[in-house]
């Protein structure tokens, strides 16, 4: 543990035996221009950028550090020089949530305490966050607005990999803690161990079990919640704490398990399963022979030619797969380029603002299709925040309007969705139809639920398209032709129906995701 002291510029720091953490979470020290102190759960021990903090924990508390007394910490960051002592009256703060506003400008809240604990000089932000939010905290002079400092607090959806596993006898002579202290000090794989390509492993029976977890910069190593489960048993069992070295030593022969994992503070878990083989004496000798038998005699080759079916497609999926993914990547070139072309027209105009407001929500569109390239699959909500920030882009250069409307009945959380399938669709409405009507053109896009059935109707009111569009021929409808057909080799049980009407005044795009929901 470390102890800070903080007299008006001047840092000294000291290391403590006594422990930071109290009942509620982690303190984290931050000397900065405005010295602060957080109190959270489990925590990234490495900063993002050089100044931004990660948490796997819901709760957060951010305090102005104490300029006169030490400081008890679990941790401590040096990102900048602390300004004078006299200067913070002179300093205001707010701080976003997602960019919504939660506290508008305020003067820090310096009281004249001589506290010891949390929260020392003042809360200046006590509050929740969920998955996948964060927070923006800033200050900035109170004469001039300058910002001074700012700082992002977030928490990621993170769930706990196994990446390497051994299978051990009963008696083995190497104590379990000497192994775990071996797992927390290094990064490599243990002598022994193999590394694990699927979420289910089969056992010998009369082994014990050992699971490396892949490692990320955990402030921590005892952070990862387990719970084994017999899979005929459907009765909860109470979750655990572990290190990045979980041992089972309760898994018995002829018995499957589930396996489920978590980061203390998510409740998204990873879950593997675990089927134990039996012993000889556990099975009847002429049974088994006779039904090896019979198998040979009556389904021996059926059952070859079975297992060689399944294997075939499971080979040809893993090829669509490829296959999905490498049309999927097509959609980056094509979309920088344009997306440059926006930009170059809105500098060429001279509209150098709205380029610079382009190019930045480019960048997060670029940032959110990077981190999806590999995925088949996201939620609903995802893709579509991924579109709206498109259109949001498109309209700083054409003006147009838009309506999206989404049928309440669709939990758009949880249902899965193609990355960026509809976005080529949306451009080509922007591009051919409204981008030459200015705030006259306008853009309807609806997701309804029929049943089990999603559809979704993308229309635009342009006039009648050039014939290379009309007539199927454009990159962006190949390319959304292209992915469904992938998509329909993939999932042949849902299927997926692509339409295009072109009217006088209008064009109307439906997909229909048949058994989708």
């Amino acid at each position: 543990m470390k102890k800070l002291l903080l007299y008006g510029n001047i840092l000294l720091c000291c290391v403590l035996t006594t422990k930071a953490q109290n009942n509620n979470g982690h303190v984290i020290t931050f000397i900065a221009e405005v010295p602060l102190v957080i109190e959270t759960g489990i925590y990234i021990d490495t900063l993002a950028n050089g100044k931004n903090l990660t948490t796997i924990s819901g709760k957060i508390k951010i305090a102005l550090a104490n300029r006169n007394r030490a400081i008890e910490s679990d941790q401590y960051f040096k990102i900048a020089k602390p300004v004078d002592i006299r200067d913070l009256q002179k300093i205001e703060y707010c701080y976003f949530i997602n960019n919504q506003t939660k506290k508008h400008w305020l003067s820090l809240p310096l009281q004249k305490t001589d506290a010891s604990q949390f929260p020392y000089d003042g809360i200046i932000v006590d509050t929740s966050i969920r998955i996948n939010e964060k927070i923006t905290l800033q200050f900035r002079w109170k004469k001039n607005h300058t910002i001074i400092q700012q700082n992002v607090f977030s928490r990621p959806e993170l769930l706990p990999t196994i990446f390497s596993y051994r299978q051990k006898n009963q008696f083995d002579s190497l104590d379990s803690r000497i192994k775990s202290k071996a797992v927390e000090d290094s990064k490599n794989i243990l002598k022994g161990f193999d590394t694990l390509t699927k979420n289910r492993l089969i056992v010998l029976p009369g082994k014990q079990l050992e699971f490396l977890f892949k490692k990320i910069s955990i402030h921590t190593d005892s952070c990862i919640l387990f719970r084994l489960r017999e899979i005929e048993n459907k009765e909860n069992t109470a979750w655990h704490l572990t290190g990045h070295l979980l041992t089972l030593n309760t898994i018995h022969s002829n018995s499957s398990y589930t396996l489920e994992v978590k980061y203390m503070g998510m409740d998204a878990f990873n879950n593997y399963r675990i089927d134990v083989l039996p012993f000889w004496y556990q099975t009847s000798w002429a049974r088994l022979l006779f039904i090896i038998s019979f198998a040979l005699s009556i389904t021996g080759l059926p059952y070859i030619f079975y297992r060689y079916k399944l294997r075939k497609e499971k080979q040809k999926r893993i090829q669509i797969q490829k296959q999905l993914k490498t049309v999927q990547s097509q959609l980056n070139p094509h979309f920088v380029y344009n997306a440059l072309s926006s930009i170059e027209a809105l500098v060429s105009g001279k509209e150098n603002d709205r380029a610079n407001e382009y190019l930045s929500a480019f960048s997060d569109i670029m940032r959110d299709t990077l981190r999806n390239s590999e995925l088949l699959l996201i939620s609903l909500s995802e893709d579509i925040e991924m579109l709206e920030k498109y259109i949001s882009i498109e309209q700083l250069r054409f003006e147009f309007n838009y309506i999206m409307e989404i049928d309440t009945e669709l939990d758009i959380d949880t249902i899965e969705f193609p990355p960026m399938l509809l976005q080529p669709t949306v451009e080509n409405a922007v591009k051919h139809g409204v981008s030459g009507l200015g705030r006259e053109g306008l853009i309807r896009i609806l997701f309804l639920k029929n049943e089990k059935n999603l559809t979704v109707i993308i229309q635009d009111n342009g006039k009648e398209k050039n014939g290379n569009i009309k007539d199927g021929h454009g990159y962006g409808i190949l390319f959304t032709k292209e992915r469904i057909k992938h998509l329909k080799k993939l999932y042949q049980k849902e299927k997926i129906e692509y339409r295009i009407v072109y009217n006088e005044n209008s064009t109307i795009v439906r997909f229909i995701f048949e058994n989708w929901l």
